[in-house]
């Protein structure tokens, strides 16, 4: 007989005034003024059989006896005899008396039990996994189970099939003392199987691994092949998840949301995994609101969050995942077709990895808004490699302290904007470098370095040579072996010293094979008082499509940007302050003697409808000595008159100045200074079209 009909046939039993004395039944006093007779202990009562429809008041699970120290109070609870019933004997909700074939005492559950109803102590001393798992099973329609404060000791895998149970504790924490805790020794199985649930989940509690050598703490997996057979529904909330070995790995899930829960200390591939087995086997949509998830600090081989294959709507709200190796790795080594969906990553971030914090592999969509990531390793911190087919956006984000590139893309449709990207490339110093055991020539009429350890490096990484006579100097390699890369552009030679080498990083490094990349509206530089900014570059681009405008990109060390690609229509560097924009050149040449006085332009007399800002001016005599300035109707336009000999020289104006023709027109002409047997003028003045 269900549960429910047992409860049902109680309350015919009794009355409503009997029911209405068994919600009471809360201490054995209350007891005591319902006349109800009274047992000890669960071995009083498997040898106390009842009458027909009768309660009774038990004082404690375990009573005294040999070895035993009683719980009073503790596991106790109403009882009534159910003269018909035959079920087993759970240890916590139905139980039989010793000589009596038909008739159980049983406890009235409807949606909640007790795990102390099953004797549990809370010591962590026994093994309670049949406790926990007759509990699961006493709910057959689901429901909650209420764990007080101890140590639940767990040493085989808890199953949950098809029902939606809440493990409810009395408080999550990071003692290993206080509140509720769940103590998984397991060895290399899983703590629990969540088997096609909709509904249920973990709140208010603990669950550390002892030892734990395999498995994770909690995985889902599908009930059937039906669609309807994977989990659905299911709530970690305030939750605390340490010392294990994988910690969770949710597969055939629909709407899993995990708030304001912990990870933390794992030692095995990862410490979530999403998806990872094939296409009915996505996670989607799953959210972490307000959780930290970190492999631990000194972690350097877990990773944090895994999606692979089709993972859907996976999205992260003020979440920190730190430690360990790779933060967020997006990726499919499923065998399928299906790609990682979409994530979303809001508030929160990333820091003190010893991999690449995002890691963006293979996927179709991902947006970081107002995120922080940085890392403590020498890698980039961010990665979109070839096989990202879709949309990657960073917007508000601050992304520094890699050892190599702020953001590394080679991919299609990626977008930075609004973002702090600074004080990367930190390995980009002597103390970083490898050692170099020889340098000869590369067969090929190049020159080839050899390394005493693996450098790790790529090619078309930048790298700098020192102590080695002749090539001293920042150099692109291309990579040989794990030891051994060429130098592009160096040639053979008797090359002597020992020397070392070490990489360099940029701000935003981007690939040939990455196209329609936008860069718009970011300081990529140093940041004042936060770290050691050693990018060479704010941004080095090898891609003939991309859009760079709008940055500040002051405070890289070798410039602000190089295009080192091939170069197309769709190859767009404009507007950046660092950078000096030239828009246009008026020029001046004087053939022959240089005279003092005013001389015409080659090109644009006037300054008509625009504003023109100087900042650039180059000259060259072919004898003699003058000097040059710009003048406006007859008038210096605004600059100083500068020196002019047989040397080129061209000067950045520190004092850039504007020439105004937007409400009249302003003739422009070169006027001759101090000219002394000058002859063969060429004078250059860079401009800016201003609005």
């Amino acid at each position: 007989m269900k549960i429910n009909e047992d409860r049902r046939r109680i309350l015919s039993v009794l009355g409503a005034g009997g029911a209405a004395a068994m919600a009471l039944s809360a201490t054995p006093a209350q007891a005591a003024k319902r006349d109800v007779r009274q047992i000890a202990g669960v071995t009083d009562l498997r040898n106390t059989p009842g009458q027909p429809g009768e309660q009774i008041y038990l004082l404690g699970y375990h009573q005294a006896g040999p070895g035993v120290t009683p719980t009073p109070g503790r596991g106790g609870g109403d009882l009534y005899w159910d003269e018909t019933s035959t079920a087993p004997d759970d240890g916590g909700t139905v139980f039989a008396v010793a000589g009596v074939a038909t008739g159980r005492w049983k406890r009235p559950v409807a949606a909640t039990v007790d795990l102390a109803w099953y004797g549990w102590r809370g010591t962590g001393a026994d093994d309670d996994t049949q406790r926990l798992q007759s509990a699961v099973d006493a709910l057959p329609a689901g429901g909650t189970i209420e764990i007080g404060p101890g140590k639940v000791l767990v040493k085989k895998t808890i199953s949950v099939k098809r029902v939606p149970i809440t493990f409810d504790g009395a408080g999550h924490t990071d003692s290993l003392d206080h509140g509720t805790q769940i103590l998984l020794d397991t060895g290399a199985a899983d703590g629990f199987v969540l088997t096609g649930v909709h509904g249920g989940g973990f709140r208010n509690l603990q669950i550390r691994g002892l030892g734990l050598s395999g498995g994770a703490m909690i995985r889902t997996e599908r009930a059937g092949a039906a669609k309807e057979d994977g989990n659905y529904m299911l709530a970690f909330t305030n939750a605390r998840f340490r010392d294990g070995h994988n910690g969770l790995v949710l597969r055939a899930c629909n709407t899993v949301r995990f708030q304001n829960c912990v990870w933390n200390t794992f030692t095995g591939d990862q410490v979530i995994l999403l998806n990872g087995v094939a296409d009915d086997q996505r996670a989607d949509p799953v959210e972490f609101v307000q959780c930290g998830i970190a492999a631990g600090s000194g972690n350097k081989v877990t990773d944090n969050v895994v999606i692979d294959g089709l993972g859907g709507s996976i999205k992260f709200i003020a979440t920190a995942i730190l430690f360990g190796r790779h933060g967020l790795w997006m990726r499919n080594t499923t065998g399928s077709t299906a790609l990682p969906k979409f994530v979303y990553f809001e508030g929160g971030g990333f820091e003190n990895g010893h991999g690449v914090p995002v890691l963006l592999e293979a996927g179709a969509q991902a947006q970081f808004a107002n995120t922080y990531i940085s890392a403590d390793g020498e890698f980039d911190n961010v990665r979109v490699g070839p096989k990202f087919v879709g949309g990657v956006t960073f917007t508000g984000c601050v992304i520094r302290g890699a050892g190599r590139n702020g953001i590394d893309v080679a991919s299609a449709r990626t977008t930075v904007t609004g973002c702090l990207i600074g004080n990367n490339g930190r390995m980009a110093h002597p103390d970083f470098a490898r050692q170099i055991s020889s340098v000869a020539g590369n067969g090929s009429g190049g020159v080839r370095v050899t390394t005493s350890a693996p450098h790790g490096w790529e090619s078309d990484d930048r790298v700098t040579v020192t102590g080695i006579t002749g090539l001293d100097g920042a150099w692109t390699i291309q990579v040989v072996s794990a030891t051994a890369f060429d130098l592009k552009g160096a040639e053979p030679g008797t090359y002597t010293g020992s020397g070392q080498v070490y990489r360099h990083g940029a701000g935003i490094n981007i690939r040939a094979e990455a196209t329609r990349v936008v860069v718009t509206g970011n300081a990529i530089g140093g940041f004042v008082g936060d770290g050691v900014n050693r990018q060479d570059y704010g941004i080095v681009s090898a891609s003939p499509d991309v859009l760079i405008t709008g940055n500040d990109l002051n405070g890289n060390h070798a410039g602000a940007y190089a295009l080192t690609g091939a170069q197309t229509a769709q190859t767009r560097a404009t507007g950046n302050k660092g950078v000096q924009q030239i828009d246009g050149w008026l020029t001046a040449r004087i053939d022959g003697a240089v005279t003092d006085g005013l001389h015409d332009l080659s090109n644009l007399l006037y300054a008509d409808g625009q504003r023109l800002r100087i900042v650039r001016v180059s000259r060259k005599l072919g004898a003699g000595a003058c000097q040059v300035r710009l003048d406006a109707d007859g008038d210096s336009a605004g600059g100083t008159a500068t020196g002019a000999t047989t040397t080129l020289q061209s000067t950045t104006l520190t004092s850039p100045y504007v020439v105004d023709g937007t409400s009249v027109a302003r003739r422009l002409q070169l006027r001759v200074l101090g000219s002394t047997g000058a002859s063969g003028l060429v004078v250059q003045f860079g401009y800016q079209v201003i609005a």
